[in-house]
């Protein structure tokens, strides 16, 4: 509890997605986790219906490693192969926050994301927790953005042209997979239905990429 999320949500320019996959595969990721501090990368897909196309999170020891010196030489020193795929993300929201909240100790192939401008309501907490006594629920996550690390000038951020998009709350739902992801949103859809309008953001997503640092992991 209390570890730091980089929480990231952005489409690709269709021409260059096998560039952009690959260089997350190969090298992006790999560099996140040789930072001090980094300890996970999961990369998620998006299912049929949900956009933008990919969830990131990276998982780190605290908030603080996210506005690092170690951190911040990486964001200004990008790689050649970084340089050019940072200007063919799309829509990119990028949270730093602090995971304040988790129940259940597993996690599936499956996650719903839940993106919100203010707190969590109570109606949409009852709802959650009932979403989470199905078959196939198996947690989750309630995390808190710090504007103050999400907002720091970067070249990276210049590198992708326009303003990243941030969420106050982030709600992750951890399921076996679509179908329990489903369920779980039909339970939780009268609760967002409940949101003020364009405060909410939901989707559904499989994971596609997984990888610790375990020299960093207690």
């Amino acid at each position: 509890m209390g570890c730091g999320i980089l929480a990231i949500w952005h489409d690709i320019v269709p021409e260059h997605q096998t560039d952009v996959l690959s260089w997350y595969d190969r090298e992006h990721h790999f560099e996140r986790l040789a930072v001090p501090g980094f300890r996970s990368v999961r990369r998620y897909q998006a299912e049929p219906g949900t956009s933008p196309q990919l969830f990131i999170r990276y998982e780190t020891e605290s908030t603080a490693t996210l506005s690092a010196p170690a951190y911040l030489e990486r964001l200004n020193q990008p790689t050649p192969w970084t340089l050019r795929c940072q200007p063919q993300f799309r829509g990119n929201s990028r949270t730093v926050c602090e995971r304040i909240e988790s129940h259940g100790g597993a996690e599936g192939g499956c996650a719903v994301t839940i993106r919100l401008a203010g707190p969590m309501s109570a109606e949409l907490r009852q709802a959650i927790g009932r979403a989470c006594e199905l078959p196939g629920a198996l947690g989750w996550e309630r995390w808190a953005a710090d504007l103050q690390r999400s907002t720091i000038p970067t070249r990276e951020k210049q590198l992708r042209g326009g303003e990243d998009r941030y969420a106050a709350t982030i709600l992750v739902l951890h399921t076996r997979g679509t179908e329990e992801a489903a369920a779980c949103l039909a339970i939780m859809n009268p609760a967002l239905a409940m949101e003020p309008q364009g405060t909410t953001l939901t989707g559904t997503y499989r994971l596609a990429f997984s990888a610790s640092n375990f020299a960093i992991v207690k």
